[in-house]
């Protein structure tokens, strides 16, 4: 084990690792991942450097570490998850024997499985398809079409996103012709309900007259099946995502974070995935 300290607690913490059950390689391994997080920490981080105290380390910090690994070396999920299983024990440790006040792991979450970007992405090559099949309800059109736009369910959710949806610009004749179409289905409901909203309930409830979450979901369920692709919506805003980022590769990171709304941890991480498919 290392001898001298490369990192706070360094000595207590693999003092500890040695009455745990792993083995002496998986002890070191642990140890060096520490050490690489707080050599990280020192060089990019300036407030640890100038404060480089356990109680000045934040979520954000472990994951612009680990999103740093998965730009620069193109670590896996699986990687990005066994690095934070490691430093979640390294924490929880300083944490359990009041060595820290912060448990900067506590609401950080393992990836999923890599994502299959040409499969993820399919739905955007075939939006003039969809809005033109007769089999698709419209609701889960308008999702489409919506979050091909850069919308989150979030908000063409919300009450009186119709404000939005009538001043966007769409120059595309199909989608065009979709929401000519989308607002004959719609216009009678609106009145029913009196609400001007775009996804609204088809029996009248004039108290509670938006469509929930779980009742969009029941369309884009049913759709899926017909379609054979993942249609819920934090996937959808992932792939417009995805595609934005390949089509803007050449512009600078503030720009990105600007017009994509993204935090630098989650800019890395999608240029990650968009680079894969360049």
């Amino acid at each position: 084990m290392l001898l001298t300290s490369q990192y706070p607690f360094q000595l207590q913490y693999e003092m500890y690792l040695k009455t745990t059950e792993l083995a002496t390689s998986t002890q070191i391994t642990y140890s060096q991942t520490i050490v690489n997080f707080f050599n990280f920490l020192t060089e990019f981080n300036p407030g640890f450097a100038q404060d480089p105290s356990v109680n000045n380390i934040f979520d954000r910090d472990v994951s612009n570490y680990l999103a740093n690994l998965q730009e620069q070396q193109s670590i896996t999920n699986g990687s990005y998850n066994k690095l934070l299983s490691q430093l979640n024990h390294y924490f929880n440790f300083l944490f359990s024997h009041d060595l820290s006040t912060q448990l900067p792991t506590l609401n950080l979450h393992g990836q999923t499985k890599q994502v299959n970007i040409s499969h993820s992405t399919k739905w955007l090559t075939m939006l003039s398809e969809i809005l033109q099949d007769h089999q698709i309800h419209v609701y889960t059109k308008m999702v489409l079409l919506l979050s091909s736009k850069g919308y989150t369910i979030q908000e063409f959710m919300q009450p009186g996103f119709y404000q939005e949806f009538n001043r966007l610009s769409v120059t595309d004749p199909i989608e065009q012709a979709f929401i000519q179409g989308f607002n004959s289905f719609i216009k009678p409901i609106q009145q029913r309900q009196n609400s001007r909203d775009l996804f609204l309930k088809q029996r009248v409830n004039l108290s509670q007259p938006l469509l929930s979450n779980a009742g969009l979901h029941k369309y884009l369920s049913k759709d899926e099946q017909y379609l054979a692709l993942d249609l819920s919506p934090k996937k959808l805003h992932q792939s417009y995502l995805l595609q934005q980022l390949i089509k803007l590769n050449d512009q600078p990171d503030s720009v990105l974070m600007e017009q994509l709304k993204l935090d630098p941890s989650s800019l890395a991480y999608y240029k990650h995935l968009s680079q894969q498919n360049l």
